[in-house]
């Protein structure tokens, strides 16, 4: 593949989305894949492939912001080591059509993670959204949720 690239000198707006928000850094790896994924020339194999790789970058950031716990294991050489594992409790919830191509980034880096799913329509009048359909784990209140919607907007 071939892409015409130019150097720009620019600035992106800051966008405020509140406090939670969290963004994955820019770094050269990353906007390589956002500039195959916006290339009209990339082939629908291509374009499937960098996705699903920008997406496992997103889900590995996302897992940073879950709570850990210390703990010890027996190494196989009979030695202790200090390491972390999650917290109980976490599960994925994934907006309906959109969020869905998240869910298997999850599983690779989650294989038992909890998903529940919902569907968001808005009003072509008001713009107001309704839930449509929502199934989530039975105990969702006492879970940590990550929201795996790949489309951000203003």
């Amino acid at each position: 593949m071939s892409a015409q690239c130019e150097k720009v000198n620019s600035t992106s707006p800051a966008y405020e989305f509140g406090p939670k928000l969290k963004l994955l850094r820019s770094n050269d790896q990353v906007r390589e894949l956002q500039t195959i994924l916006r290339d009209k020339n990339t082939s629908r194999t291509d374009f499937k492939f960098y996705a699903d790789r920008l997406i496992r970058l997103v889900i590995e950031e996302s897992l940073n912001q879950l709570p850990f716990d210390t703990c010890m294991v027996m190494t196989p050489t009979g030695n202790y080591y200090k390491g972390t594992k999650y917290q109980r409790g976490n599960c994925g919830v994934s907006i309906v059509r959109s969020g869905e191509a998240m869910e298997q980034g999850l599983r690779d880096c989650c294989r038992s993670i909890r998903i529940g799913k919902i569907l968001v329509e808005s009003d072509s009048d008001t713009h107001e959204a309704r839930v449509v359909y929502a199934k989530f784990p039975h105990d969702i209140a006492d879970r940590k949720v990550l929201l795996m919607y790949p489309i951000m907007s203003k």
